[in-house]
């Protein structure tokens, strides 16, 4: 029996490295980038994972909302892309079972309910019509779709243990998958709002080893792209995605034509690679955690990104439980619930994060491009509140939205205003800080301290440390006393609030 009904799931996904919307089709690489074929330009795919690999094989929120209303959500919350899930089977083995029986089969009649209430038509297509109908929508709407194969056998994902995880494993056949993979991609070849398709989600297991991994995902990159050259072929590491760093001396010598691309997973409670951060994130110095996860992801898979060989490389999914009741993100036994990583709420209509648009709101901005003829600039960010720092009419820094957002010089040393000669200053501890003109003040000069990078920091008169920091009960932003700005591993007070970072943009 499905044990709930349809439950939310759409987590957060992010072209790492590589505007809004548009209609880019195809797209190709160049570089580190993901480009429209047709403009040159740089395309930054921001992305909503939306479930469609479980038992019922349609995706899921069809039994809460109308289509239509659902693609209008997204789009008005500013993605641009869908991350769409899909289980191999419903290609090799149900492609003609039709919506409605497969519920019946599973006894669930209050889905059904709901799906002849919104999307009455859903139950009398089959799983891939449903699909089709889907996708469609977001065309219409010119969503972008990265097609995902989660799993082979319909199921929720993901555990060890589960028959899904490797090549070779009860319910994945190297050749049925394949298989499935190509019917996949010949189905929707041509079709626009495709654009990219990833091999496998969370390779995992005990059977995983590099000698199958890259005979099976070479052969599949290379089928995908014979059968439809139109799209980015995306593909996934080892240990649920997080691990990729074996490609540093041994990179995947195949020829997809500009149209490779990698991806990885990324959160608190999952680690990177070796690194489990769920066993130390509330013992550890938030600085010293937030440094190992940034070096972790830069040494599994950040470092695609660089050299004269770089490529693409999209964060997948990350994510965290946005209940707040677990500081390291507990999401075990949660996936028959209420799912907490997700965008929207249980009823499909409202965001469950009431801060999201704020949160996330730099992420979703394309903050460069290779193409760009503007001179490089900073925004100064503030990550714990997703708002970026602007002067206000008395010549104070504040936080507001990064739509509005001010521009920023650094020469090592000043901050200045972009096309100014004015800087950023420190009056003094607790108070505002200042744009002024007093650019040889030792409290204009600025350097980014801790393990983290992410505190800025000026020395006063008395040669006392002082940083930004966001003021608790104003959008102001004043200097205070540093927060655990030194290795100390018993300093764990928090310092989110202090967190600053420059991020450059030609946009």
């Amino acid at each position: 029996m499905l044990r709930k009904s349809f439950q939310s799931l759409i987590l957060l996904l992010f072209v790492f490295t590589s505007s809004s919307h548009s209609n880019a089709y195809p797209l190709s690489t160049q570089s580190r980038w993901i480009i429209d074929d047709s403009t040159g330009e740089r395309v930054k795919l921001v992305c909503g994972n939306w479930a469609g690999h479980l038992q019922p094989m349609i995706p899921e929120g069809l039994d809460r909302i109308p289509l239509k209303e659902l693609v209008g959500e997204l789009v008005k919350n500013r993605f641009n892309c869908v991350r769409l899930t899909y289980a191999v089977y419903m290609w090799t083995r149900h492609a003609h079972g039709i919506v409605n029986n497969t519920f019946n089969y599973l006894d669930a009649p209050e889905v059904v309910a709901g799906i002849a209430k919104y999307n009455p038509s859903i139950l009398k297509m089959t799983h891939i019509e449903a699909f089709d109908a889907v996708v469609n929508e977001l065309g219409a709407r010119n969503v972008k779709v990265l097609l995902d194969n989660h799993v082979s056998e319909p199921k929720w994902c993901c555990n060890d243990d589960d028959d899904n995880g490797f090549f070779h494993d009860q319910h994945f056949d190297p050749q049925e998958w394949i298989h499935g993979l190509t019917l996949a991609a010949k189905h929707f070849y041509g079709h626009q709002p495709i654009v990219a398709m990833s091999l496998r989600n969370e390779l995992r297991g005990p059977r995983q080893n590099l000698r199958d991994w890259y005979k099976y995902m070479s052969h599949a990159a290379l089928v995908i792209h014979k059968t439809n050259p139109n799209v980015l072929v995306v593909i996934s590491g080892l240990n649920y995605d997080t691990e990729l760093q074996f490609l540093r001396n041994n990179p995947l010598k195949i020829d997809l034509g500009e149209k490779m691309v990698y991806e990885a997973h990324l959160y608190s409670w999952s680690g990177i690679g070796t690194l489990k951060l769920k066993e130390f994130w509330s013992k550890q110095p938030l600085n010293r955690i937030c440094a190992e996860n940034i070096e972790g992801l830069d040494q599994s898979a950040g470092f695609l990104t660089s050299g004269k060989n770089a490529v693409p490389l999209i964060i997948t999914e990350f994510g965290f439980d946005q209940t707040g009741s677990s500081v390291e993100d507990n999401r075990e036994d949660k996936l028959q619930l209420d799912e907490s990583f997700g965008v929207v709420d249980a009823t499909w209509h409202k965001l469950r994060y009431p801060n999201f648009a704020d949160k996330f709101q730099l992420l979703q901005r394309k903050n460069q491009d290779p193409t760009s003829k503007v001179s490089e600039a900073y925004i100064m960010y503030h990550p714990l509140t997703g708002q970026c720092g602007q002067v206000n009419d008395k010549n104070e820094l504040e936080i507001g939205s990064c739509e509005n957002q001010t521009r920023w010089i650094y020469n090592g040393s000043q901050i200045l205003l972009n096309d100014s000669k004015k800087c950023l200053t420190a009056i003094g501890e607790g108070l505002p800080v200042a744009i002024s003109d007093d650019y040889e003040n030792k409290n204009s000069s600025w350097k980014s301290e801790s393990l983290s990078r992410l505190h800025l920091a000026t020395v006063d008169q008395n040669g006392k440390h002082l940083c930004l920091h966001k003021d608790y009960n104003s959008s102001f932003v004043v200097t205070s006393k540093c927060i655990c700005i030194n290795d100390d591993s018993l300093c764990l007070d928090d310092p989110q609030s202090q967190w600053f970072q420059l991020v450059a943009t030609n946009v």
